[in-house]
């Protein structure tokens, strides 16, 4: 074990998503080859989004989210339970190597992604860190795995005047995968050619071994699996008389509703066999999308202007743009309509290869 690989991700957010995105990259890279992985932190940089020509709407966090026509009994809830889910991921975090901060680590081979790592135009606290593209490692190679740059578009990165910065630091990858059309075609934009396009590791990985020793045993219900504060009154009114009309209790993992029957908060690696055991999922989410159509658990997905680009996407490459939610009443709809997860499958599977070689070559 003479050579190391550093993997930069977006492995300290507190999702399940993330978590087990990264969990899933490591243990790709780490079948592939005989180096050692470990995970590298990156630094925040500036939110630059006010040189945007049309300026993106500074986001709400959490606790203004919940705050908003809440009651302050149900405020306090839902913070003792965010913090419940910090406290177990930090745990959680230590068992896949995520422990201290572990900046400007040597490794002979950078891999950054996977998620939404070169979305550098968003007002969040990352704004536009350089390290995430490479910058600070000039004696590594680097390659990215199905990273997105999310909502950034290539006129963003013309308009906040970073294209040209941007374009040097990719140049020096040397493979680029990104997960997206919007991400491959600023890459086409930037550098001229088209990079490969890989899947989520939350598909890509088998996860067999950790399904089978992380078991629920919860019957009969829903998991409804959407940000917290983001479902409207009308949306949690319509979700509750469903599950009501089916007798169905709603499960909310890893995400607070007020409208569920249960909160839970859980090791990440149980989420499969949760998602696994429901009669449904109503989600508004790209990861609990990914969850649905990985356990072949019938679903359909609320989508939204804000996320319509990654959700359409996901749901077109995997033959199930059929279980997008436009109107409320399609939850309904899809319910009563079964899923044929056997191309879907077949798809999986055949991205599952594309992935292993890319690694095999790249790493």
């Amino acid at each position: 074990m003479d050579k190391k690989i550093g993997i930069m991700s977006m492995q300290r957010i507190i999702n399940y998503g993330s978590f087990l995105q990264a969990y899933g990259l490591k243990k790709m890279i780490e079948s592939v080859s005989k180096s050692e992985v470990e995970f590298i932190d990156y630094r925040f940089g500036v939110d630059i989004t006010n040189r945007l020509k049309k300026p993106q709407s500074k986001a709400e966090s959490i606790v203004d989210k919940i705050l908003k026509n809440r009651t302050p009994w149900n405020y306090l809830k839902k913070k003792n339970f965010f913090k419940e889910i910090e406290r177990n991921l930090i745990l959680d975090l230590k068992n896949i190597g995520v422990d201290k901060l572990n900046y400007d680590c040597e490794v002979d081979t950078l891999v950054i992604g996977s998620d939404e790592v070169f979305n550098c135009l968003q007002p969040y606290p990352v704004g536009y860190s350089k390290q995430l593209f490479g910058d600070g490692y000039a004696h590594s190679k680097i390659v990215s795995y199905a990273a997105s740059f999310g909502s950034t578009r290539y006129e963003d990165l013309v308009d906040t005047g970073i294209a040209h910065e941007i374009k040097t630091m990719l140049s020096r990858f040397a493979a680029i995968s990104v997960r997206d059309e919007n991400s491959a075609h600023i890459v086409r934009q930037l550098l001229g050619y088209s990079p490969e396009i890989h899947m989520d590791p939350v598909l890509m990985y088998d996860f067999t071994q950790e399904i089978a020793e992380y078991t629920t045993y919860e019957r009969d219900y829903i998991i409804l699996y959407a940000y917290t504060g983001r479902l409207s009154r009308e949306e949690e009114n319509y979700i509750k008389k469903f599950a009501k009309r089916h007798n169905k209790r709603i499960i909310c993992v890893g995400h607070y509703s007020n409208i569920a029957d249960k909160n839970i908060i859980c090791n990440p690696l149980y989420v499969f066999s949760y998602f696994k055991n429901a009669d449904y999922v109503i989600t508004d989410t790209f990861h609990g999308t990914v969850f649905s159509i990985k356990m072949n658990t019938k679903f359909c997905t609320l989508v939204r202007d804000s996320n319509r680009n990654k959700l359409e996407a996901l749901l077109n490459k995997l033959d199930k743009l059929d279980r997008k939610v436009e109107k409320l009443e399609d939850i309904e709809r899809l319910y009563n309509t079964e899923v044929d997860f056997y191309k879907t499958n077949q798809i999986i599977e055949q991205e599952r290869k594309k992935t292993t070689l890319y690694l095999k070559e790249n790493i």
